[in-house]
């Protein structure tokens, strides 16, 4: 996939086939699976309006598991507007899915209802401003205009620090790497798949090295 904007450039993923897609107009909205920046990134280098649900709004029956406490499918779209619309569709409860079933509040919640104009009015949002941005003007500039838009839309914009910022990336890769392979497993053992474990993945791709890991 190539960024739908500037053909040289990292669409960002995953999901980059849906961010590229929805931002060159081939679809109105679409999809995204994300367990740790794969609607948000792409969406932000697509200029599209990304939603990572909190896990459980959404169901994840049937999608291939990464980290079960992080992963989930969210909306991807050219507005807030068109994100909500797909968001209203997506959002139910499923008893096919654990965190989906726990999910405190079954009541469905009508996103269309609260597309509300003044909503920032009021508002307070923390801006990471000092994490990479200022590494290139052109982004740097127009991250000031979306910083001034908001204030214009009634938001308080502060500063925003995270004292333990960058101490868990560490941590967060290993739980990933154990959930995965938890997850995965038990997806594989509940299809028709050929290979039932990641054990069988690994095996299957080290018999076939030359065809599946040519790089």
């Amino acid at each position: 996939a190539r960024n739908a904007y500037v053909l040289g450039r990292s669409p960002c993923g995953s999901s980059s086939g849906t961010g590229a897609a929805v931002a060159a107009s081939l679809a109105v909205a679409g999809v995204g699976t994300e367990t740790d920046g794969s609607i948000l990134c792409p969406a932000s280098v697509n200029g599209l309006v990304g939603i990572k649900p909190t896990v459980g709004l959404v169901s994840r029956d049937g999608i291939i598991p990464i980290a079960h406490s992080q992963d989930t499918a969210g909306p991807m779209a050219r507005s807030v507007a068109d994100a909500a619309v797909l968001l209203q569709a997506m959002a139910a409860i499923d008893d096919g899915d654990d965190a989906s079933a726990a999910n405190p509040s079954r009541e469905p919640v009508d996103y269309l209802a609260r597309l509300d104009p003044q909503a920032l009015r009021g508002a307070r949002i923390g801006i990471l401003h000092k994490h990479g941005v200022a590494a290139q003007p052109d982004v740097e500039a127009a991250f000031e205009r979306a910083i001034e838009a908001l204030k214009a839309l009634g938001a308080e914009v502060v500063d925003a620090q995270i004292a333990t910022a960058g101490q868990w990336n560490a941590a967060e890769f290993e739980v990933l790497l154990y959930e995965f392979r938890h997850g995965l497993d038990a997806y594989l053992a509940g299809s028709d798949a050929p290979v039932r474990s990641l054990d069988d993945v690994i095996a299957y791709n080290a018999a076939h090295a030359g065809r599946e890991m040519p790089l």
